[in-house]
């Protein structure tokens, strides 16, 4: 008859436990660079943005590494989701030198603490936590950050 054993009791070497990996923080891009990016980045008056077509053509910008401005959207719903899908929200490695796992701070009403989720060709996805609640139904919300503000904050 077999029996199940509970526990292993089998001699075993100890192993060396090894150092949890910490994650490594970038430093953030110091105010007045226009950082190396997958998208055209531009300064106007202390705010860095990406400067889109029909506009780029008329300023000073550095080019992207992969991209060149984001064309213009329409007006028009179904043109607009055409837009989104083939062209804004196509993924990127950075967005003006954000990536994903960013801690970076955001402009509301308020400056809160965020992370970017996501990068893509109109902007980061920002996950800004939430204090808990009966109200609320998850643990953060999300917006896209497409511009940096004088002070190093980010905001739509």
């Amino acid at each position: 008859m077999d029996t199940i054993a509970l526990f292993d009791l089998t001699p075993t070497t100890p192993t060396k436990p090894t150092a949890p990996s910490v994650p490594q923080r970038r430093a953030p891009l110091p105010l007045g660079e226009l950082p190396v990016s997958s998208v055209p980045a531009a300064y106007d008056r202390g705010h860095l943005f990406s400067p889109k077509e029909g506009t780029a053509e008329h300023i000073s910008h550095r080019a992207g590494d992969v991209f060149g401005p984001l064309p213009r959207s329409s007006g028009q719903p179904e043109a607009w989701a055409t837009w989104w899908r083939t062209a804004a929200s196509v993924p990127t490695p950075d967005f003006l030198g954000l990536k994903a796992g960013d801690d970076i701070t955001v402009q509301l009403s308020t400056v809160s603490a965020g992370t970017v989720a996501r990068t893509c060709r109109f902007g980061a996805l920002v996950r800004i936590p939430l204090p808990k609640g009966p109200w609320a139904d998850k643990p953060y919300e999300e917006m896209y950050v497409t511009r940096r503000n004088q002070f190093g904050h980010w905001y739509r």
